[in-house]
């Protein structure tokens, strides 16, 4: 539908524009659509230079990673009550809450606070990004996808990218490998979280539903480790830099999910699906712009790999969503 308003704009004169019927909302609608899509993307690169300050405070990672935790499954849950659903807590649904809680929150959490006192924050955008590239191996292995040689390719492209930012000589020496290997983890538990909702999601309960479970299982599950080792981290107002900071990642990764769902109902997954990567473009600009990162020639390089690896790697569930993409 879209596209056929597309096409035939090109042959109306402006008296014909002005007077069609919903003509001007149509473009409100798709500029605000844009908007979205830009603004989705750019809090949600701002994520990786928040958790810097954040640590910089002395917090430790398992005290950050129960208010992430927490602090965004209290607010999808309030928003789930108004709404008048329940959280349901049948045997089937507490154990996809708990893998989830652990591989989408505590283990990709934990990885993002470790690594964000050694390694720039545009490498960590860069390879918070690159869950496409991380679920599609996954996604083989779990039987629910196929082998193709241009995502094989695109899979590639991606290690080639995380390559020219750990091995030897690669010239990024303001972050050890060693760092950049752990950052990998966020990657990796949100596309473990991705392959295990694909295969054992409850069909019948709301997406917003199972994010509130999925994120206070995480939050319980880790409140033993977190008292055991004294890492509590107290928020208390007024409140300072990296308490601020804290705070707005947890709202950040909210507002992001709301946005990014509002894109797919609005324009479909596959425009949805493109703020990946402006979340990564923000993710390096705001590491430059606030932390005062600059990158040298190896970093663009892997940069240019991975953007080509997850745009491979997603070539095939374009295919299957673009009639339904605006």
């Amino acid at each position: 539908m879209a596209a056929t308003i597309r096409g035939s704009a090109f042959v109306l004169t402006q008296s014909q524009v002005s007077v069609r019927p919903g003509w001007r909302e149509f473009l409100v609608r798709r500029a605000w659509i844009y908007i979205a899509l830009v603004f989705c993307g750019g809090i949600w690169g701002l994520v990786p230079t928040l958790a810097q300050t954040a640590v910089e405070d002395g917090a430790h990672p398992f005290g950050l990673t129960w208010w992430q935790a927490f602090g965004g499954g209290g607010l999808v849950l309030v928003i789930t009550l108004a709404r008048g659903k329940r959280l349901p807590l049948d045997r089937r649904h507490l154990g996809f809450y708990a893998f989830c809680g652990v591989a989408g929150t505590i283990v990709p959490t934990l990885a993002l606070f470790y690594s964000a006192g050694h390694v720039a924050a545009g490498i960590v955008a860069i390879l918070m990004a690159a869950v496409a590239i991380a679920a599609y191996p996954l996604s083989l292995a779990a039987h629910i996808d196929r082998l193709e040689p241009l995502r094989v390719l695109g899979l590639g492209l991606g290690l080639a990218g995380v390559a020219m930012l750990v091995l030897p000589g690669s010239g990024i020496e303001a972050s050890d490998p060693v760092w950049v290997l752990i950052a990998l983890l966020i990657p990796l538990g949100y596309a473990a979280e991705n392959v295990f909702v694909a295969v054992k999601s409850p069909r019948q309960t709301e997406a917003t539903t199972l994010v509130a479970g999925m994120l206070l299982a995480g939050g319980i599950l880790i409140t033993p480790v977190m008292l055991a080792t004294g890492t509590w981290y107290a928020i208390t107002w007024p409140f300072s830099t990296a308490e601020w900071s804290v705070i707005a990642i947890f709202v950040i990764n909210v507002a992001s999910y709301a946005l990014f769902l509002s894109l797919i109902y609005a324009a479909g997954p596959v425009f949805a699906s493109m703020s990946g990567y402006f979340s990564v473009l923000t993710g390096i600009l705001w590491g430059m712009v606030l932390l005062g990162e600059r990158h040298d020639g190896w970093f663009w390089a892997a940069l240019a790999s991975m953007l080509a690896g997850m745009a491979l790697v997603k070539e095939r569930k374009a295919e299957r969503a673009g009639k339904g993409a605006v």
